[in-house]
């Protein structure tokens, strides 16, 4: 029909629900019978030459009291148009067919008092019903609880055809219809609200370009394209299950599958389904898939999905496998278009799991036509985590170089991208306070050192749980022992910082280090400032902390140890003494297989079993390595076996040096001298012996303000060396006896003429490596 021109004139309603409720507009007989409208017929409205999609809809009704070329249209119809009175608006009659819609969702225009319930939601329905055409941003108004209120059409759809070819859809009885509480209110509590999914896109989301790209191809063809599958015969994929620990971004990627394909987004949360009543749980569970397949293309987004399906055979109570069958049943539903020519609803339904438990899961779950695919969120490395700095500063003002975000990541091993949230987060608190006790709240931006600064309150999800703060001793506090420090370098930085070096020789870093030697002789002080210079993860492991009463027990704890390990990586795992756990097995008195033995068993199987210790290194520390099981021993599991011995002269001259350093000491005091005279003595025992020499100065003065030379010959001549001859000849025998040397020496020596004949290393820097290791061992 060819659109006319009118004036628009204001509606006097006087409480009648045909033009308030209806829709009706009113123009002058003549203009109906010029127009050939007919009293009944929908016509859309719009503002003359005005080019935007702003128009509403009404009924045209012939009146004999309006003015000719006028026409009458209640204020919010005017407020749709964006129409004011005598301006001048098009009328056409809608001649094309219109699509019905399948949901509607209107929010207030003003926070309403009252509840909305299920009543409101059938009122609403029959005055939208009588309205029967709207389009998105319309407004309607009707009267409930004695109250005219206004509402916005915020969301209007048709889940079968496209949405960029409509813009009017007709109301009926099919109609879903949805009432906000307020304006801020979610789409409803199933759904994802779309203000809060449109910035989980992709290009929001740091270092999962991989496993973003795999999901968009399990996820997006069938809730896009499903017939693509249909001409090859197949069923579009289901479900896809995301794994990995807390906090990498499992929750956040569903999101953003959700934003992408505009998909409508059904969260199912276990603690809101369930109910003490019998059949209720099951009953929403099957509302919620039903919902899916109404709104498709859907996604039902299962979070947690381990607490609601849980393995059968473990669950105690019936509710807990009624659930687990019912949404078995419901997943098979989905799966079950019997009819491989048609596309249903149903195959524009996904869903995706998220879990960090999978084997938790009962087995049935993630078979194929159910969960499709599985796929790892893992905690990211280095690169990862500086694109997700990148990307979580992008929109924050800060001072940060690229060279800033990679070293800073660099370092930041074991953090997940919701402890870099974290970390972000603390370091702009820092700088907001600064800027307030400084006055100057205009200029404020994230500095490295507020991000330093931040690094030393949020620690990696994984090592929470792990209260444990390393002492900060470095190397230049441990005197001497200059190889024992070098091999530790060589065995744990070099692999971090010289990665590019191990793979170009073909060689894999060690996987545990192992010192022994006299007590006293600083081999758990080495590993404290192996953990502070490194920068990892350190985790140290008590033996009896291992231990418990009841069978299974101690073995999961070992187990826990390595996951929290592994979840950390790079990460340290320190055994002290650790002779107590690894006894030889068969060593116990009683007939049957002791703790001790199933805790050993635990252990071989943790450094070298079926599931790969990657960036993990273990260091061990005992005085006692005759009793450790030879199994433990072998390369592979203990790559290095390092003796720790008792210090030489320069090395007892530089730990002297040390200590006097913390004292206040006569000019009469020389380290060389005292290191002469303590031939044999432990680091320990020096240390001891800066302590009673400093006692006795306190003995003859308690106002004293230096130490002496005498003080110090006179605590010499009264302690007593703890390291005997018989000691160092034991350790010896070890060396000798327990084969290391040799085999160790023989597979040092086949590895590098390996090496050599692929000509990736000089023969001279061999045979350096090969005199260097055959002195060490």
């Amino acid at each position: 029909m060819e659109s006319r021109k009118l004036v628009v004139q204001g509606i006097s309603l006087k409480n009648n629900k045909f033009e308030r409720y209806g829709g009706r507009v009113y123009l002058h007989v003549d203009n109906m019978k010029e127009y050939k409208l007919c009293a009944g017929d929908h016509i859309t409205i719009k503002k003359y030459e005005n080019e935007k999609k702003e128009m509403t809809v009404g009924i045209a009704w012939p009146s004999f009291t309006i003015q000719k070329n006028y026409i009458q249209l209640s204020t919010v119809q005017q407020e749709n148009a964006n129409l004011q009175i005598e301006d001048i608006a098009t009328v056409s009659r809608i001649d094309i067919p219109i699509i019905s819609a399948s949901k509607i969702v209107l929010e207030p225009c003003d926070n309403i008092k009252f509840p909305i319930d299920q009543m409101l939601n059938i009122y609403a329905k029959e005055i939208l019903i009588n309205v029967k055409y709207l389009m998105k941003g319309n407004r309607v108004e009707f009267q409930y609880h004695g109250h005219f209120k206004v509402f916005r059409v915020i969301e209007i759809k048709n889940n079968n055809v496209e949405m960029e070819n409509f813009d009017i859809f007709s109301i009926t009885r099919d109609t879903i219809v949805v009432i906000l509480q307020n304006k801020e209110e979610a789409i409803s509590k199933v759904d994802v609200a779309n203000k809060n999914i449109s910035k989980f896109g992709y290009a929001n989301i740091g270092g999962l370009s991989e496993q973003i790209q795999i999901i968009r191809e399990m996820v997006e063809a069938p809730l896009k394209n499903p017939e693509l599958f249909i001409q090859f015969g197949l069923r579009p994929p289901k479900g896809i299950l995301l794994y990995g620990p807390p906090g990498t971004g499992k929750t956040l990627i569903a999101r953003a599958v959700a934003e992408e394909t505009s998909s409508h987004v059904i969260c199912v949360n276990g603690p809101e389904i369930m109910s003490k009543y019998y059949g209720e749980t099951e009953s929403k569970l099957k509302d919620l898939f039903n919902q899916a397949i109404e709104n498709a293309p859907s996604i039902i987004f299962i979070d947690e999905i381990d607490a609601l399906c849980p393995k059968r055979d473990e669950v105690s109570n019936e509710l807990g496998k009624r659930i687990v069958a019912t949404l078995f049943t419901l997943m098979d539903g989905i799966s079950n278009n019997n009819n491989k020519k048609d596309i249903g609803l149903q195959d524009r339904v996904v869903i995706i799991g998220a879990t960090n438990r999978p084997n938790a899961l009962d087995e049935a779950l993630r078979r194929p036509g159910r969960f499709d695919r599985e796929l790892e969120i893992g905690i990211p490395n280095s690169n990862s985590r500086c694109s997700i700095l990148s990307t979580l500063l992008r929109n924050t003002p800060h001072t940060l170089s690229s060279e800033d975000i990679n070293e800073l990541a660099a370092k930041l091993h074991g953090y997940v991208g919701a402890d870099l949230a974290a970390l972000c987060r603390e370091a702009g608190l820092r700088a907001i306070k600064k800027s307030v006790e400084n006055h100057n709240k205009q200029n404020i931006k994230i500095t490295i050192n507020d991000m330093n600064d931040a690094l030393k309150e949020i620690r990696p999800s994984a090592m929470r749980e792990i209260v444990l703060e390393v002492p900060k001793v470095y190397w230049s506090d441990i005197g001497g022992q200059q190889k024992i420090k070098q091999k530790l370098k060589e065995s744990i930085e070099w692999p971090l910082q010289h990665p590019e070096k191990f793979s170009r020789l073909g060689i894999r870093p060690p996987k545990g280090i192992l010192l022994y030697g006299p007590p006293g002789c600083s081999k758990t002080l080495m590993a404290k400032a192996l953990a502070t210079e490194a920068g990892l993860n350190f985790i140290a492991v008590k033996g009896p902390e291992l231990f418990s009463k009841w069978v299974g027990e101690s073995e999961k704890a070992v187990r826990e140890v390595f996951r929290k390990a592994r979840a950390a990586s790079p990460s340290i795992i320190f055994f002290d003494e650790i002779d107590a756990l690894t006894v030889k097995r068969g060593t116990g008195e009683s007939g049957g297989t002791s703790v001790v033995d199933r805790v050993l068993s635990q252990l071989l199987n943790e450094l070298d079993g079926i599931e790969p210790l990657v960036n993990v290194t273990i260091v061990a520390a005992t005085n006692r390595p005759d009793i450790i099981d030879n199994a433990l021993l072998r390369p592979g599991r203990i790559d290095r076996i390092l003796y720790v011995g008792p210090p030489d002269q320069p090395s007892r001259k530089e730990i002297f040096s040390i200590q006097l350093r913390k004292m206040s000491c006569g000019q009469d005091v020389c380290p060389e001298e005292l290191a002469s005279m303590t031939e044999g003595y432990s680091g320990a025992e020096i240390v001891a012996i800066g302590q009673e020499a400093a006692l006795y100065a306190m003995e003859e003065d308690l106002d004293a303000k230096e130490v002496l030379r005498d003080h110090f010959i006179k605590a010499i001549s009264s302690f007593t060396r703890r390291i005997t001859t018989e000691m160092i000849e034991f350790y010896e025998d070890f060396r000798k006896k327990s084969g290391l040397k040799k085999k160790l020496f023989q597979e040092i020596v086949s590895l590098f003429i390996e090496i050599i004949s692929k000509g990736k290393i000089s023969p001279f820097h061999v045979v350096k490596f090969i005199i260097d290791s055959h002195h060490q061992l």
